[in-house]
């Protein structure tokens, strides 16, 4: 029993045993797997991957056989007549209504096991309730009386209009994944290569504000953010390797289902289709693996050179810490479509402002319904990042996951649950933090609109600052926590006056 139900190909056990017709039974993964490279390689037929059905050569029975006309190749196979026929011997089957209700096939060499054997005669009927291919005498002996019998023929169809749904979304998901790859491959070489572009020119300019004695330092940055560029690509690499899998499964599956259509054999087709599809089904409606944006953390890069020259006169820590804010500085602009209806985004969606009335915005599920609230389109999971804002009136910044409830009152204000921290100033210019609904009191107050927010993903500190003249910080409020979501910047303008907004500053 154990050796019937092994899989010759891969030699791992099987639930269900349904042989093909020449005999020989395998798991659905290898048959797939075995189809999809014989559909890739242009066969336009399934054949058992142990026999290789489709190697031998069947001969026309109609043929003449003697020394001087050599029998010509079978095309197709009668299944009522019991013969093959090539070409010349096919047309009266194919002209002739005589000959409309005959069954037939791919040219086969052995049709016995297309017989039962029982009566002897061609199975022409198929039990849906036993599972298994019947003779017209099968059913007049009552054999599968109530059960429910079909023509061979009529299951071949009805499989093929599943079949055919099944392809469509294949080829939904291999276009899907395959747009996903193109477009995760076209940002990742853009922001990876600007971003070390720009990085290496920017330590280039601090070496001739500082000369020889930072030329060092230098070489030293250079060589890091090298290191750093390169296990960001191979994290992009890791990331394209796991769409691949997913776009390889899916154009396995594709390739399968593709051939399955072309095939005009029912007992192959039926075979393949009684086999447990359910995993097929769970692979075509799963979603294609989503990478994440892509980012270049740069921790590393500055604690190196904090450490190696802590001792610099107050001009070269001036210069180090500016450079710390470029290099970590992220990009981010805000997602209109999680914009509340009284908030104005601008076109360069890096500023929002409270407005009065309600502006004309469609619907979206991402969009806030009560709190006005707008959260960036950047989401990040990983590395330390820097951002400056520019602020007025009555604000509400925060550190929020990408989780966090849309709709409703309860659980969607920043600082209001265990998903998000915030600052927020009010109309008197006081500060406050906010976290699962605990408001803690600050005792500064910020001296202008000037706001730096450092998140660091990895060791789940967020800082909120104030830039001071000279471009210091000013610490104002620090949050430790740990991560376990990616997570995006919030802003919250929750009052008409005052001109309250934000505006996101580009780092030049």
């Amino acid at each position: 029993m154990e050796e019937e139900h092994t899989c010759p190909m891969c030699r791992d056990l099987f639930d269900r045993t349904q042989p093909f017709p020449c005999g020989h039974s395998f798991c659905l993964p290898c048959a797939q797997e075995a189809w999809s490279q014989s559909a890739g390689c242009g066969k336009r037929r399934f054949v058992c991957p142990q026999c290789l059905e489709e190697q031998g050569v069947v001969v026309c029975d109609c043929c003449p056989e003697d020394k001087d006309n050599e029998a010509q190749a079978a095309v197709k196979t009668c299944l009522r007549c019991e013969i093959s026929l090539c070409e010349q011997h096919l047309q009266p089957h194919l002209q002739r209504p005589a000959y409309s209700t005959h069954l037939l096939v791919e040219p086969l060499m052995d049709i016995s096991r297309r017989r039962c054997p029982a009566h002897r005669e061609v199975f022409r009927y198929y039990c849906m309730d036993d599972r298994e291919y019947v003779c017209p005498d099968c059913i007049l002996e009552g054999q599968h009386a109530q059960h429910q019998v079909k023509g061979v023929r009529k299951v071949e169809e009805e499989y093929k209009v599943k079949l055919q749904s099944l392809f469509e979304k294949a080829e939904e998901k291999v276009k899907q994944g395959e747009m996903m790859l193109q477009e995760h491959q076209k940002a990742c070489r853009s922001i990876i290569e600007d971003s070390s572009v720009s990085d290496v020119s920017q330590v280039l300019h601090m070496g001739s504000v500082l000369q020889a004695q930072v030329g060092q330092l230098v070489s030293a940055v250079i060589n890091i953010t090298e290191q750093e560029r390169q296990q960001a690509m191979e994290r992009v690499q890791e990331d394209c390797s796991r769409v691949r899998e997913d776009l390889n499964q899916t154009e396995s599956i594709y390739r399968f289902l593709g051939s399955l259509l072309d095939e005009s054999d029912p007992f192959l087709l039926i075979w393949a289709l009684q086999t447990d599809d359910s995993q097929m089904m769970t692979d075509l409606t799963s979603p294609l693996f989503t990478p994440p944006q892509p980012s270049m953390d740069k921790k590393h890069v500055l604690e190196n050179v904090e450490n190696k020259y802590r001792e610099f006169i107050a001009e070269t820590l001036r210069c180090l810490i500016e450079l710390k804010r470029d290099l970590l500085s992220s990009p981010l602009t805000l997602d209109k479509n999680s914009a509340h209806p009284l908030l104005n985004i601008s076109e360069d969606l890096r500023t929002v402002m409270r407005v009065k009335n309600r502006l004309c915005v469609p619907e979206h599920p991402d969009r806030f319904d009560h709190w006005s609230q707008v959260v960036s389109c950047q989401i990040f999971s990983s590395g330390t990042h820097y951002w400056e804002l520019e602020v007025e009136g009555f604000w509400d910044i925060a550190v929020t996951y990408h989780s966090i409830g849309r709709k409703s009152k309860e659980g969607t204000a920043f600082g209001c649950n265990k998903i998000s921290w915030s600052l927020t100033q009010q109309r008197d210019r006081k500060l406050a933090a906010w976290h699962n609904r605990k408001k803690t009191h600050l005792s500064t107050k910020m001296s202008g609109n000037h706001l730096a927010v450092t998140l660091d993903y990895d060791s789940g500190s967020i800082a909120f600052s104030e830039v001071g003249l000279s471009s210091t910080l000013l610490p104002l409020h620090n949050f430790s926590t740990r991560f376990t979501q990616p997570v995006c910047i919030g802003f919250g303008l929750y009052k008409p006056e005052l001109n309250s907004r934000v505006i996101i500053l580009k780092k030049i």
